[in-house]
């Protein structure tokens, strides 16, 4: 029996009192709660499938549900009124569910508020509110039952709704659920211009509120941070800068930099893809901040792209014009907890040395460290040994091409570390040296490994500056799989690539080395489908005997380009329900690779240009663009569990319009694997995964 068929045999004994709807004309004749309101709670409950709840407001009364139907609830005057696409239904006005029968939407609609008692301390939780200046919040108050919903709300997200790729991301979930040094800022477009007081009651009203993120520019009143340091002292407030402007705000008129409320925050720069880049840490700002407000525990830059001028050059104008920090009496030291930075700018030991001035580092329990490239800085951190409570370390490490030391520096530096729970290691490195130079000190307590970076959830600039720097992160071979498994008995949760073979012996391999992780709970897994090529031959590897027609050239914008290269990424891109299954199955079927529960498919085709160099292939060249390489690859993802067995699911969303005619060179390497007998030659064709060996 599930969750919702218990609550509802539960509710079925309970005694029924009358049903009320509630709306806003009880508590206020103002006209414009009588209009259609902008506003979208996001209700999340963790421990249930029912989740990602958007509550919408019509005219005074409110509705929760998902978005998988035009169904328009009673009450609102006509179908043009409700939002496409909204399967809404009314529960004692403090509404409900999705993804759920109609027959059970039927029930649930008569339901009573009996309902809210069992469900409202997880239903609640975590409340999302998009703010704009044109429409009053007053009626959040007026529909938010005090009794019923306030009293369970722990976290609460202000969302500035011109914030930019937001879509219909539950964004205060994101940020609660996601690690903090991992966190991806979306843009900030502009400031909140409304009326705060109902915000501020709304504050006052949050009797047990945790955690506030004001994903706002911050213009925000000092009554709002006052009233939080007043009513909840021990809420921890996340504040965001994300303006173009950021690298030169004056911290002197940011109030919110006084408030002992504020714990976090996070300062976003930015740069143009094709401008001028930050190669070290633009992070003097940060500090500035810290000076002011040592009680803050996490602090974040991050580097965005803008299709503007990077900031780069201001910044450096800003920077000369600063004092020198060694005129700066820090005192006392603050005690951060959580220091990020991007991945994309490096570390170096100046950068170091200046933040052990302005915060204790044996505080911290978790770094992004950002690029590391200069030995000095390895050299020092295995020196001083500053990270006395260090867990989870993030870093991009690119060794430089010439350095016989390098090496043994790395492995100084980790040695220098408490033993870590959590690593992500991204970079230009050699994956052999991984398991001596690093999992010979951490993989025994490591529960999670990262060695690949998953697509972030509001861009890919990231992605496309790691792959321009030299890689993501390496390609990791069986043999290399096999000896990172000896050395870590409790890791539980990998993200890795290997490389297809077309199901090649030299590819299954690696799938049964995955295997011999003893404890592998959840598994990502990024498989390149670019072929690899024996240098200076143009022929594949493993070796093997080439058609004429394989034989073939395209002419690219690049030059001429092996048929093969491209019809072997279509064969490799080829996934189906069948090979998601069979490379689950060949993991979990190893003597130690039962623990698996959750396999995630991830396959790469040239994406923000990872791995192409060696090939000569690009986007232009593949299928579609690309495009049908990422189709056919699609999202799988596999589940065990002992009562069902294995469940399957792709969860890929196309981009492409169906039905467009494919290029006649497309076509005809499509066919050359997967003959059609289809008079219409559009995409999407039928194709099918080459099987394991």
């Amino acid at each position: 029996m599930n969750l919702l068929t218990l609550l509802l045999t539960t509710l079925s004994l309970l005694p029924t009192p009358s049903y009320t709807q509630e709306s806003s004309s009880s508590s206020s004749s103002d006209d414009s709660s009588q209009s259609t309101s902008s506003f979208t709670v996001t209700a999340y409950r963790s421990d249930s499938p029912i989740n990602n709840l958007p509550l919408t407001i019509f005219s005074g009364r409110f509705y929760l549900g998902g978005r998988t139907s035009s169904y328009c609830p009673p009450g609102v005057a006509s179908e043009g009124e409700c939002p496409p696409g909204n399967e809404t239904i009314i529960v004692g006005g403090n509404g409900l569910i999705r993804d759920v029968s109609w027959e059970t939407l039927r029930a649930l609609s008569q339901v009573n508020r009996q309902w809210n008692r069992i469900t409202a301390p997880s239903l609640y939780k975590d409340l999302t509110l998009r703010l704009k200046p044109n429409e009053p919040p007053h009626s959040v108050l007026q529909l938010l039952d005090a009794t019923l919903v306030l009293p369970h709300i722990r976290y609460l997200t202000l969302v500035d709704p011109t914030t930019s790729d937001l879509g219909d991301i539950n964004v205060g979930r994101y940020l609660n659920e996601t690690r903090p040094e991992n966190i991806d800022v979306p843009p900030i477009l502009r400031a909140y211009k409304g009326d705060w007081d109902p915000i501020i009651s709304l504050l006052q009203r949050l009797v047990c509120l945790k955690r506030l993120h004001l994903l706002l520019y911050p213009s925000y009143p000092p009554a709002l941070l006052d009233t939080l340091a007043e009513t909840h002292p021990d809420c921890h407030v996340s504040v965001f800068s994300a303006s173009p402007d950021t690298y030169r705000a004056d911290i002197t008129r940011n109030k919110w930099i006084r408030s002992p409320v504020v714990k976090a925050a996070w300062i976003v720069y930015y740069e143009h893809p094709n401008g001028r880049f930050y190669t070290e840490h633009p992070d003097r700002f940060l500090r500035n901040i810290l000076r002011q407000a040592p009680g803050i525990k996490r602090l974040t830059l991050q580097i965005s792209a803008t299709p503007g001028p990077s900031s780069c050059q201001r910044y450096t104008k800003w920077l000369q014009a600063q004092p020198s920090e060694d005129e700066i009496n820090t005192h006392p030291r603050a005690q951060l907890e959580m220091l990020s930075f991007p991945l994309i700018s490096k570390m170096t030991a100046q950068n170091l040395q200046a933040w052990s001035r302005v915060t204790d580092l044996g505080y911290l329990t978790a770094l992004t460290a950002g690029a590391i490239e200069d030995i000095a800085l390895l050299t020092t951190i295995a020196e001083l040994q500053p990270f006395r409570a260090l867990k989870r370390l993030t870093l991009a490490l690119n060794s430089p091409e010439t350095s016989p030391t390098w090496l043994s520096a790395v492995k100084a530096m980790f040695n220098a570390l408490p033993p870590l729970i959590y690593l992500c290691l991204l970079g230009s490195y050699h994956p052999e040296w991984l398991p001596t130079a690093i999992l010979d000190r951490h993989g025994p307590t490591l529960t999670e490994l990262q060695l690949h970076r998953p697509r972030p959830w509001f861009q890919n600039y990231e992605s496309y500056r790691l792959a321009r720097k030299g890689q993501i992160a390496p390609i990791f071979p069986a043999d290399v799989i096999a000896n990172m498994a000896a050395r870590c008995p409790v890791l539980q949760t990998l993200r890795i690539t290997v490389q297809r073979y077309r199901g090649h012996s030299t590819e299954t391999a690696a799938y049964d080395a995955l295997g011999r992780f003893p404890a592998l709970h959840t598994l990502d897994l990024h498989l390149n489908c670019l072929p690899v090529m024996v240098s200076g031959y143009e022929t594949p590897f493993p070796p093997r005997e080439l058609t004429a027609y394989e034989c073939q050239t395209i002419q690219t914008w690049q030059g001429s380009l092996p048929k093969w290269t491209v019809r072997d990424t279509a064969i490799n891109s080829a996934f189906d329900e069948t090979l998601a299954t069979a490379i689950f199955t060949r993991i979990w079927a190893q003597k130690t690779g039962s623990s698996l529960r959750v396999l995630r498919l991830h396959p790469l085709s040239g994406q923000a240009g990872q791995y192409q160099g060696s090939t000569g292939i690009t986007a232009h060249a593949l299928l579609g663009d690309g495009d049908y390489h990422q189709e056919m690859g699609g999202a799988w993802q596999v589940e065990w569990d002992g009562a069902n067995g294995i469940r399957v699911e792709n969860r890929f969303k196309p981009k492409r319009k169906r039905g467009q005619t494919m290029r006649s060179m497309d076509l005809e390497i499509f066919e050359s694997i997967w003959p059609s007998g289809r008079e219409e030659k559009t995409w999407p064709m039928e194709w099918r995964s080459w099987p394991l060996q």
